[in-house]
């Protein structure tokens, strides 16, 4: 045990020596270097800038080099387009009107006195090829309907609200010897001619007399 305390103290002193002697140099780097500085501020003002970038007399400067650099002068923007926009030359124009002809109205008739005659339904269909915008019918095969090229070689006289004189220009089914069978199918010009009724009931009641 004496040992131990011994050397408990023996360490003690050395720590204490130890401190006092670290103390002073602690302090010293604590310290600043004057002469240090003062040497790297000397060194600053030696490197001083060619151009004064603080000064207006050193941005005029900075500003007359890039000028001089460039290929030509850059011009004001001339901000007045009636000055240098050529003025449009102008052509005379005139219109032209193309009418297409139309087809005349059919004549209202009589209806024949002498021929055969068949009366049934009649629907009516868009048009043939030649006779678009034209009062023509299409009858079923069994009563001699097939499509003939203008012009028209035939015609047949229908009857409903009137009798018009119609060309016969193309064949319909007609659903011919059923009991939806009809007589005759009308261009809208046709069904015109011969209706006061519009083409929205679909059907009307005609008479065909077969021979005019």
């Amino acid at each position: 045990m004496p040992d131990l305390l011994r050397r408990v103290a023996v360490l003690t002193v050395v720590s204490a020596i130890g401190i006092a002697l670290l103390t002073p140099l602690t302090a010293r780097s604590a310290v600043p270097d004057a002469g240090g500085a003062a040497q790297l501020l000397d060194a600053a003002d030696l490197t001083a800038s060619a151009l004064d970038r603080g000064a207006v007399a050193g941005r005029e400067r900075s500003a007359a080099l890039t000028l001089f650099e460039l290929a030509r002068p850059i011009s004001a923007e001339d901000l007045n387009p009636a000055a240098s926009l050529p003025t449009p030359g102008a052509a005379p124009m005139e219109a032209t009107l193309f009418r297409t002809p139309s087809a005349p109205a059919p004549a209202v008739v009589a209806p024949p006195t002498t021929g055969g005659s068949i009366s049934g339904r009649a629907t009516w269909y868009c048009c043939t090829l030649g006779y678009r915008g034209q009062a023509v019918v299409a009858l079923p095969g069994a009563l001699g309907g097939h499509y003939d090229a203008p012009p028209a070689s035939r015609y047949v006289t229908v009857c409903a609200d009137r009798c018009v004189q119609l060309p016969v220009v193309d064949y319909c089914g007609c659903s011919w010897g059923t009991a939806d069978q009809k007589v005759a199918d009308l261009s809208p010009e046709a069904w015109a001619a011969v209706s006061d009724s519009g083409t929205s009931i679909g059907v009307i009641h005609v008479t065909v007399h077969l021979d005019g």
